[in-house]
């Protein structure tokens, strides 16, 4: 049985590991490290949207001069955070040693720290902070998506009022009134603890602007992102409906977008018992990582990558689902020889096409879903745009089209949520 390393697989994607209020966790680490080659966690030190010296140019002024002036919208931590992830690093040392795991940044922090005149130093930030401050202002407009961050986050919401208010940056200049545009509201509605809702609200602000930060850099650098956490998962998952809100819109007046309203969707699940991965070290976790599983992951996004291309050539939506199946026929095969040899985790896999795949009881799963459509559009018609506000489609679909002719990412995005129990697919 021979060990993977991540220069033997040919097609195994990149993950990043979504950033929170808390370090990821070992367990969240271990199942990464069993689906994908290489893993990068983000540095404890990037929390904001983008470079708070681009603030300037990003609310339009010329790119001439760069000057920190405050916070743009970072997200919080716990008081513990950078022991805890101090200690994770050691935890998982034997699979930095092997290439397995990086941290890494999504710019030079250094380029914050002094001002410069004639030209704005991003520090290789990869993203548009102009666009990224429009996501970020228009998705934190809708009530709805400040309370989807936080929703059911018990955790969250059962800490005492001190440690909710460490956690919440407040006074960002993302949030605040830009020329004629108002400042954002804080969560409506009635809230269990009223004086709460500013700190709260910064929270779920953090937090969308996070998510959206993780697929947009994702999308820069050709990785899936990994959100291992319910309340993030939640956010990327709705901002993925809300796109194919605007593209089933769209596809009504362009042809171009026609077959990708078709909804068709690949449910790929991987179910695992988490407590015998939990038991495990991270040493025994990588001698899981064999040619089966190479050829495996090789398979799955051999296939995946076939049938978001056949979505765009085939009209018929029969035809489409008959031959999406005989794909998943194909690889089904392929799969079977992984859980033979998974067998010690009760590893258990699922593939259809439509929605997600009831499955085991009591399992973790390892999720990912296939649209028609790429990271940056999906990006970009789930923030920027909000279908009730939508009053001319022409220009809406050129930046559509723009956008996947920009990236050319359409097949490779999957949204991994490994905190994901079975009942929050079945009850879907």
């Amino acid at each position: 049985m021979r060990i993977m390393t991540c220069f033997d697989i040919a097609m195994i994607y990149e993950a990043f590991v979504a950033p929170k209020e808390r370090p990821n966790s070992r367990l969240e680490i271990k199942r990464a490290l069993l689906a994908f080659d290489k893993i990068y966690l983000p540095d404890p030190g990037d929390r904001d949207l983008f470079p708070p010296q681009a603030f300037m140019m990003a609310i339009g002024m010329p790119p001439i001069m760069g000057i920190n002036t405050g916070p743009v919208r970072p997200l919080g931590k716990t008081r513990d955070y950078d022991n805890t992830f101090d200690k994770l690093i050691s935890e998982i040392d034997i699979a930095r040693r092997q290439g397995l795991i990086e941290v890494v940044s999504s710019y030079d922090r250094s380029t914050s720290d002094k001002a410069t005149i004639g030209a704005v130093l991003l520090g290789n930030y990869p993203l548009n902070p102009q666009f990224m401050l429009g996501a970020y202002r228009n998705i934190c407009r809708e009530d709805d998506m400040l309370k989807l961050a936080i929703a059911g986050d018990n955790e969250l919401l059962g800490l005492p009022d001190d440690e909710i208010r460490s956690m919440e940056v407040d006074h960002c200049r993302a949030d605040g009134g830009i020329n004629a545009d108002p400042a954002l509201p804080p969560l409506e509605g009635n809230l269990s603890r009223k004086e709460l809702r500013i700190p709260l609200s910064n929270i779920a602000r953090a937090r969308l602007g996070s998510v959206i930060k993780t697929i947009g850099f994702c999308v820069s650098k050709k990785m899936i992102p990994c959100f291992g956490d319910a309340s993030y998962c939640a956010i990327a998952n709705k901002i993925a409906h809300r796109a194919n809100d605007v593209i089933d819109r769209v596809a009504a007046t362009d042809p171009f977008w026609a077959s990708r309203a078709e909804v068709l969707r690949v449910a790929h699940e991987e179910y695992i018992d988490e407590e015998i991965l939990d038991r495990m070290s991270v040493d025994d976790v990588l001698k899981l990582r064999t040619s089966a599983w190479g050829q495996q992951a090789n398979a799955r996004e051999e296939m995946l990558r076939s049938i978001a291309q056949l979505s765009k050539e085939v009209i018929d939506k029969e035809r489409l689902r008959e031959a999406a199946r005989d794909r998943i026929s194909s690889y089904r095969k392929i799969a079977d020889d992984l859980e033979r040899e998974r067998s010690s985790l009760k590893l258990k896999i699922k593939c259809d096409v439509g929605m997600a795949v009831g499955g085991i009881p009591g399992g973790i799963v390892l999720s990912q879903l296939q649209t028609a459509i790429g990271a940056a559009t999906t990006l970009l018609a789930g923030c920027v745009y909000t279908l009730s506000k939508i009053k001319e489609y022409a220009p809406v679909i050129q930046r559509l089209k723009a956008a996947e002719a920009e990236f050319k990412d359409d097949a490779a995005f999957g949204l991994h949520n490994f905190y994901a129990r079975i009942d929050q697919f079945t009850k879907a």
